[in-house]
């Protein structure tokens, strides 16, 4: 028995309707879902306690777009002790040269000429011109003093930018300063900028 084309028309229509109800749910159940893990994925302020990753190049020391700045190079620590190195010289001798001049005589050629075409003559003459030939010689030796070892001024530290573990570290510094480290008691808190590091 065939149904009439409006009661099957009607069928279809409800089973459709019945299809999207059921449909409904399960979408609003996956965009739920989808909407969650977007949140859970943001790149917005942190959670207290958590940590934030260096925004710079692996290994280039760049943490939040910020460049650590140069080491400095005055150091402190604890005053230890000091050291004046003096300045040691020798004497030595070396070849006395002197300026000696012996007076020569050369022969000089003058020549003029006067006249045109063929009544062009030339005159040629000469003359004995003096001169003193100059050069160094050695006449003895001579004294003198050579530097064997510079003045040094050094200043040792302890507890060297406040590291325990670096004690008795030497530093090359300016007179002035090895001055102002000599009126310190040892342990005293000092700080400078060295020459070089040892002494």
């Amino acid at each position: 028995m065939t149904n009439p084309p409006d009661s099957s028309q009607s069928i279809r229509s409800v089973r459709t309707s019945t299809a999207r109800i059921r449909i409904r749910p399960v979408l609003a159940a996956v965009l739920l879902a989808a909407l969650l893990t977007a949140c859970g994925n943001s790149d917005g302020p942190s959670s207290p306690g958590s940590h934030a990753a260096p925004n710079g190049p692996a290994g280039s020391g760049v943490v939040d777009g910020t460049v650590p700045s140069p080491p400095d190079r005055t150091v402190s620590g604890l005053r230890d002790d000091t050291r004046h190195i003096t300045r040691k010289t020798t004497t030595g001798t070396r070849p006395r040269m002197v300026k000696r001049c012996t007076s020569r005589v050369r022969r000089v050629k003058h020549t003029s000429t006067s006249g045109t075409g063929r009544r062009k003559r030339t005159r040629t003459w000469y003359t004995n011109d003096s001169y003193k030939d100059c050069k160094k010689v050695q006449q003895g030796t001579t004294r003198y003093t050579r530097v064997v070892r510079r003045a040094r001024w050094c200043v040792e530290l302890d507890n060297v930018g406040g590291n325990s573990t670096k004690d008795d570290v030497w530093y090359e510094v300016e007179s002035d300063v090895y001055r102002r480290a000599t009126q310190l008691k040892e342990g005293a808190k000092l700080s400078f900028t060295p020459l070089r590091k040892g002494c």
